[in-house]
C-alpha cells in the first residue's frame, strides 16, 4: 500500500515587486524538483541520500540527484535538500531562488514528506473480491467518476433520473456506503472529478463553469458553501479528463474544431485559477494519467489513440517526441494508467480487438516494444481503471454484463498469462468507474445506478 504524502506549501514574500511570471516559473520549477524526488521514490527509495541536491533528467529518460543545485536556463537557482526522518521516511524540500535586479527577486519552497510503500504493509488477496456493501439510486443517475478522501466518495453523475450532477457517501465504517450532503445540488451534469489535497475539482456540462472546485479539507462536511471557483474553460469541447501535479491543473476535453483539447492551469491560489497553456490537439481527451513529465492520454485519434504529451513545462505543452501508439482498429482509447514501468489502457467495446492493452514503459516515455504490449479480451468497453500503488493488481470498470468489475494481475500480464484473477457482477448496470482506497484496501465501482464497496479475498 501507498503511504499518503502529507505536503506543506510556503511561498515567501519578494524584495520589491515580484512579477507574476517569475512567480509562476519558480512554483513550477520548485513543483518539478519534488516529482524528481517522487520519481526516485519510486525507482528505490535507498536512492533518496541525504543532503542537498540538483535534479536532472539521466541517460535511462528517468530522474536523477545531481550535483548540489539546478540552474535552468532562465536563470532560476532550485535545490531539493532530503532529510532522513526515518528508514522508510524522508522530509524533502525544494526550494527555487531567482534574483534579476532588487525589484525581481524571491524564492519559493515547497516541502513534502515521502515514505518507502514498499515497505508498508501488503495489500490483500484480490484473486477473491467480496461485496462489502452497496448504495442503489433508483432511476439512472449514470455514475460516472470517483473520487476519495478520509473514507469518503465523491461520484459524479448525469442530471436527472436520480442524478445531481455530484453524490456523496460515507464508506469509512464498511458496509453500505451512505449518502451524504444529501442536499447538495451541482445544477449540471458531472463528467469526471479530481481529489488533489483539500481540494475537489469537477468536470460539469455547465458550459460557462466546466470546472468547478470545492474545498474538502473536512469532506464529511461537504456542502454548496465550499465552493471556491469555477474555470470556464475555451471552446465548446467537454471535460473528459482531469491530472493534477503540484500546483498545475492539466484537463482535456473533446475534439474542438477551433479551440484546443489540452490545457494548463496554476491553481497555486485555488480561488483564482490561472490559464498557463494550452495545446491544440486532433483528438479527444478522454483519459489522463500523469508519470515523469508526460500526460499519457486516452483519446479518439484513429492513428495513435495513445498520445503523449510533454509537460515538464507547462508553460509549453508539446506533443512528445514520437507522439503516441497507434492501437489495432479504430476503436477510441478510454482510459489509461500508470503505475511503475506499466502504462494500462482500456478501449471502446470491440468485435476484434482486446479492450485492454500492457505497455512498457521503462525504456522511454513513448512505448517501443518488445517487450509488450500484451492484450487481454474483456468482453466490454472499459471506461475507467486504476492500478493499485504497488503495481501488483489492476482494477477494471467495464460494461460486460456478466462481469463489471475484473481484477488483472500485472505480473501475469506482463508474462502473456491469462491475467483476470477475478470479477464481479452487479444489478446496477454497466461498470462506469472504479476507484482503489489505498489506507483501507478496498475498491469501489460505479455502476448506471449503484456505488459499490469491495474487499479482497484475504
Amino acid at each position: 500500500m501507498l503511504a499518503g504524502a502529507v505536503t506543506s506549501v510556503l511561498f515567501v514574500g519578494q524584495e520589491g515587486i515580484l512579477k507574476s511570471g517569475d512567480h509562476i516559473r519558480a512554483v513550477f520549477l520548485t513543483s518539478e524538483a519534488l516529482t524528481a524526488a517522487r520519481s526516485i521514490r519510486d525507482a528505490s527509495f535507498d536512492q533518496l541520500v541525504a543532503g542537498q541536491h540538483g535534479t536532472c533528467i539521466g541517460a535511462t529518460g528517468l530522474w536523477e540527484l545531481c550535483g548540489q543545485e539546478s540552474l535552468s536556463e532562465d536563470g532560476f537557482t532550485t535545490t531539493l535538500t532530503i532529510q532522513i526522518v526515518a528508514d522508510d521516511h524522508v522530509r524533502v524540500t525544494a526550494e527555487t531562488r531567482w534574483s534579476e535586479g532588487r525589484s525581481r527577486s524571491g524564492f519559493v519552497v515547497l516541502a513534502e514528506e515521502l515514505t518507502d510503500w514498499r515497505a508498508v504493509q501488503p495489500i490483500g488477496d484480490w484473486a477473491s473480491v467480496f461485496l462489502e456493501g452497496s448504495s442503489v439510486i433508483e432511476g439512472q443517475p449514470l455514475f460516472s467518476g470517483i473520487g476519495l478522501k478520509d473514507g469518503v466518495a465523491f461520484v459524479t453523475s448525469a442530471y436527472g433520473e436520480g442524478g445531481r450532477g455530484l453524490h456523496v457517501y460515507d464508506y469509512s465504517a464498511g458496509g453500505d456506503p451512505l449518502p451524504i450532503a444529501t442536499g447538495f445540488d451541482l445544477g449540471a451534469a458531472g463528467h469526471t472529478l479530481l481529489v488533489a489535497g483539500n481540494v475537489l475539482y469537477v468536470a460539469t456540462a455547465n458550459s460557462s463553469a466546466d470546472i468547478q472546485l470545492f474545498d474538502i479539507e473536512d469532506p464529511a462536511a461537504f456542502s454548496q458553501s465550499k465552493f471556491l471557483a469555477s474555470i470556464d474553460v475555451p471552446g465548446d469541447g467537454q471535460v473528459r479528463s482531469l491530472a493534477l501535479f503540484g500546483d498545475t491543473l492539466f484537463v482535456g476535453v473533446t475534439e474542438d474544431a477551433i479551440e484546443p483539447e489540452f490545457f494548463a492551469y496554476d491553481v497555486f491560489d485555488p480561488v483564482l485559477p490561472q490559464l498557463l497553456d494550452s495545446l491544440d490537439d486532433d483528438t479527444s481527451f478522454f483519459g489522463l494519467s500523469l508519470h515523469d513529465g508526460f500526460a499519457y492520454v486516452a483519446g479518439s485519434k484513429d492513428s495513435l489513440e495513445l498520445r503523449v504529451i510533454d509537460v515538464f513545462d507547462p508553460t509549453e505543452l508539446s506533443v512528445a517526441i514520437g507522439e503516441g501508439y497507434n492501437l489495432t482498429d479504430v476503436h477510441d482509447a478510454l482510459a489509461v494508467a500508470v503505475v511503475n514501468e506499466d502504462l494500462l489502457v482500456g478501449r471502446r467495446n470491440g468485435d476484434a480487438i482486446e479492450e485492454l492493452i500492457l505497455f512498457d514503459i521503462g525504456m522511454g516515455a513513448i512505448p517501443s516494444p518488445p517487450p509488450g504490449p500484451w492484450y487481454q479480451e474483456i468482453g466490454g468497453a472499459v471506461p475507467s481503471l486504476v492500478a493499485e500503488p504497488g503495481g501488483r493488481y489492476a482494477f477494471v470498470a467495464t460494461d460486460n454484463i456478466a462481469a463489471q468489475l475484473q481484477v488483472a494481475d500485472l505480473a501475469a500480464f506482463r508474462e502473456g498469462q491469462f491475467p483476470i484473477v477475478a470479477s464481479a457482477t452487479t444489478l446496477t448496470g454497466g461498470g462506469r468507474a472504479v476507484a482503489y482506497d489505498a489506507q483501507r484496501d478496498r475498491v469501489l465501482l460505479a455502476t448506471d445506478r449503484g456505488l459499490l464497496l469491495y474487499r479482497p479475498g484475504s
